[in-house]
């Protein structure tokens, strides 16, 4: 089988008439042979438990009409030229194989969307420019995008700088405002429930002054009493708290992409290690609204478990005060 026009799936290099080529009895996927022996397996070793075996792409590139004037591949049923809008009713759709034997001149013409299937040719952002085989740390790119789903145009260059340059990081606004219902809403159920504790127990101060303000009518006797006793040390363990909460919500703002990139990529590679199908790679990850409703009635009611806590700690105290006079 002719393989020239291939990509190395280890190197990402096309395969040239000079290269030494070897291809893997299982699945018959071409390797470097140098790459080959370097990885010490198959890079497609996924398809040996599916049964897939790998597809020659060069064969299968979508026909365009080229311009005649500024060059550029079109569509093979556009009229007019997508960037200079000249006429191609009489110009005649065929493959970069077939343009580049039609080329006159010294220089020829090489197809950009090479590399792209029909998919990513109907949604040229969906991959960003970005090769669909490429690697991102231990998944490539069409399942890291498969997996975030929703707003990969802003996901993929984040994932594709953090798997070069390891732990480093970037702004993300959510994480800042509603870290809980970010983490929620992208499956992350940790990190979910660690900033939901933290969250509730540094909220806690500030509520209390809010309720001894605002209704204080609605409090017990003992708690009023108690509240009223330790007002100017709650409202300081309050500013402190808010400073807290802060530098907290700051954190999950400057590495709530790294985390969720290590959750992206620990999440592809179990799917991968157990064999299961890479439909599913699609179905595990995306967003779920209702984790974040989940999550926000869980921190409410996080809150009110430490009011009750604090009410019948109080309650406590005071009894305990009348019966032993203490």
């Amino acid at each position: 089988m002719d393989y020239l026009g291939e990509k190395c799936p280890i190197c990402n290099k096309v395969f040239t008439e000079d290269d030494d080529i070897v291809v893997c009895p299982d699945c018959g996927t071409p390797h470097h042979r140098e790459c080959y022996f370097a990885n010490g397996k198959c890079a497609h070793e996924e398809y040996h438990f599916i049964g897939r075996k790998w597809e020659k792409k060069t064969a299968e590139k979508p026909k365009y009409k080229i311009c005649p004037v500024c060059r550029f591949p079109n569509g093979s049923n556009d009229m007019s030229c997508q960037r200079c809008g000249t006429d191609l009713r009489s110009v005649g759709a065929a493959s970069e194989q077939e343009h580049m034997r039609n080329e006159s001149s010294g220089e020829q013409w090489k197809d950009p969307f090479a590399a792209a299937d029909n998919e990513e040719l109907i949604d040229p952002i969906k991959y960003l420019g970005y090769d669909p085989d490429d690697r991102i740390g231990d998944a490539t790119v069409r399942e890291a995008s498969d997996f975030v789903g929703p707003n990969t145009i802003y996901y993929l260059p984040k994932f594709k700088r953090l798997s070069e340059d390891g732990v480093r990081p970037s702004f993300n606004l959510l994480g800042f405002i509603f870290p809980s219902l970010y983490f929620a809403n992208r499956r992350m159920w940790l990190w979910a429930a660690i900033t939901v504790a933290i969250g509730a127990l540094l909220e806690f101060p500030s509520d209390l002054m809010v309720i001894l303000n605002d209704a204080p009518s609605d409090l017990p006797a003992e708690m009023l009493s108690f509240l009223s006793n330790h007002a100017r040390k709650i409202e300081l363990l309050a500013d402190i708290s808010v400073a807290l909460n802060i530098s907290a919500r700051a954190l999950c703002c400057f590495f709530s992409n790294w985390l969720y990139y290590r959750f992206t990529m620990r999440s592809i590679k179990k799917i991968k290690s157990q064999h299961r199908p890479a439909s599913q790679i699609k179905q595990a990850g995306g967003i779920r609204p209702l984790n974040a409703l989940l999550i926000m009635l869980i921190k409410y009611g996080a809150g009110l478990m430490l009011l009750a806590a604090l009410f019948f700690c109080v309650e406590f105290a005071f009894t305990f005060n009348e019966v032993y006079n203490v």
